[in-house]
């Protein structure tokens, strides 16, 4: 595996993707006080004004968009037929789904340590195992090392003026980070930062106040102009990929991340690339998906792109399978990172892939309209504002899937064309995480301190008689938000109450002939009139 200081690897990068031809850009952005995190049946409910950060100037026609401006009209994030035709052939015959005779391997999801290093699936074609071989040293990183060079460079910074710090969030008092990060420009602090208490509100949206109100921006102000609560806490996540697992002399298949060192430290969420493209498969995510869930760390597997080897809805397909995802108990929306191309040296494309912006947005339709299918969510979808300007021309029409956006030196990150509000922040790709051996490397995050963040429990099922005690979690929350919560289609018997709590004992009439299946919907409110929905099924059975 390919090991390098973020700084060495950013250097290296601008080597690579001018040799290549390619420009560069950032992913994941987050701003104002967002809303669903899990809404499959309607659109977001913004909780603040629309953003308005500069969207850095980058390759292709970056004017104007991802300025919060309104979204467009088609339905939630699926694109608009006048605008959006659909993906013939994005890139060439490659980009065709490749059915399992064409050699995708063994069935998903697959155990821990049944995957080679490179991540290729067993049983895949010789192709596809070569594929994943070629590209070994770059499918264990996070993200695109153009993409590193971006946001470590000017175009990165945006146009506010400071950052939120890379310490590690204390679970019950300050405490002195290990050692000294390093700062979103690549410098290392001259001293050990010192952590911030959950008492106090960390809010990199809070950092300035461009719009007069000490301590407060506009982001943190609600329609009404009601400003956020201050109850409400940022919440301090991070992601993660097989780089963050290196190979030494005492552990030569990779040190595994200590995860109950990371949830004491403080850290309430994370995201883990699981796949690549639909021939990469991280050998490290079933471990620490669940080891991190265990741990009591929100979690979700996110699939890193690839538009020209298959279409969206075939990578939607392989991300779900062989990331094993099952929506539940502290487990995100699945996520899609889209970004720059970090192979445009050696596929002789561009930083989109070689597709067009029409054919990037039916791309994107078709992984989105397929997630939807599989899971009953809208994907979360990170990328940066310079990307999704270049590489969809500010595309408005995918505002229902979650924001997770990238931005590096800003105190409120320009949001890509469509998004009126954040729901989750990479603030920063330096942080040093206790039980992660990768100093200074490691990808930091925020949940936006106006957003629900609901977590969708997924299908349940009961017998009449059964007394029921199900709890639908929050980021929210668990950021100390004070949430209203209602229900609509839960069996007879059963009622919601405060806290998210499903409880009751399950009426006799609800299944009295037959097992009966409830559509149930769960939706929760916050003190800044943002809105979550949640909708599942419940089956029950006569006892």
């Amino acid at each position: 595996m390919l090991i390098k200081s973020r700084r060495a690897l950013a250097a290296s990068v601008l080597a690579l993707t001018a040799a290549g031809g390619g420009s560069v850009a950032v992913i994941r952005a987050v701003t104002s006080p967002s809303s669903t995190l899990v809404a499959p049946s309607a659109l977001p409910s913004p909780a603040g004004p629309a953003a308005t950060a500069t969207v850095p100037r980058g390759a292709g026609n970056a004017d104007g968009a991802g300025s919060g401006s309104a979204g467009g009209t088609a339905p939630a994030g699926q694109p608009e037929p006048t605008t959006a035709p659909a993906v013939s052939n994005p890139a060439s015959a490659a980009a065709q789904a490749l059915p399992r005779s064409a050699g995708q391997g063994d069935l998903g999801p697959l155990p821990p340590g049944a995957l080679p290093a490179d991540g290729a699936v067993p049983g895949a074609s010789p192709s596809i195992q070569a594929l994943a071989a070629a590209r070994a040293s770059t499918t264990a990183l996070p993200h695109s090392p153009q993409l590193l060079a971006q946001l470590a460079g000017p175009a990165g910074s945006g146009s506010a003026s400071s950052a939120p710090t890379e310490s590690s969030p204390a679970p019950s008092s300050p405490a002195t980070s290990p050692a000294a990060p390093a700062t979103s420009s690549g410098s290392v602090a001259a001293s050990p930062t010192t952590s911030p208490s959950p008492s106090t509100s960390s809010s990199p949206a809070a950092t300035a106040s461009p719009d007069g109100a000490a301590g407060v921006s506009a982001a943190d102000v609600s329609a009404a102009g009601a400003v956020v609560p201050a109850a409400a806490r940022t919440l301090t996540g991070l992601d993660v990929a097989a780089f963050q697992h290196p190979v030494t002399g005492q552990y030569p298949d990779g040190q595994a991340i200590a995860w109950t060192s990371v949830a004491a430290a403080g850290y309430k969420f994370t995201a883990v690339k699981s796949t690549e493209g639909d021939y990469y498969v991280n050998p490290w995510a079933a471990t620490d998906l669940a080891k991190a869930k265990a741990a009591g760390l929100d979690v979700t597997p996110y699939e890193f792109a690839v538009p020209n080897v298959s279409g969206g809805a075939p990578q939607a397909r392989f991300a779900v399978e062989y990331s094993g995802y099952k929506p539940g108990a502290r487990v995100l929306p699945l996520m899609l990172d889209i970004e720059y191309d970090p192979y445009n040296s050696t596929d002789h494309t561009n930083e989109c892939y070689g597709l067009t912006k029409a054919q990037m947005i039916g791309w994107l339709g078709g992984f989105v309209g397929q997630t939807r299918s599989l899971t009953g969510q809208y994907p979360i979808i990170y990328t940066t504002a310079n990307w999704w300007a270049s590489c969809t021309g500010g595309y408005t029409g995918f505002s229902a899937d979650p924001m997770w956006v990238a931005a590096y030196g800003v105190s409120r990150p320009p949001l890509p064309g469509g998004w009126h509000a954040w729901t989750f922040w990479q603030y920063t790709a330096n942080g040093t995480v206790p039980g992660v051996n990768a100093a200074g490397t490691t990808d930091l995050d925020h949940f936006s301190p106006g957003a629900v963040g609901l977590i969708n429990p997924g299908a349940q099922s009961a017998r009449t008689g059964a007394t029921v005690s199900l709890k639908v979690g929050s980021l929210g929350a668990l950021a100390g938000e004070s949430l209203s919560y209602t229900a609509a289609g839960l069996p007879p018997g059963l009622s919601v109450h405060a806290g998210g709590a499903i409880t009751g004992k399950v009426a006799s009439s609800a299944a009295a002939k037959a097992a009966v299946t409830y559509r149930v919907t769960v939706s929760a409110k916050n003190a800044a009139g943002a809105t979550a929905t949640a909708v599942f099924s419940w089956k029950v059975t006569a006892a």
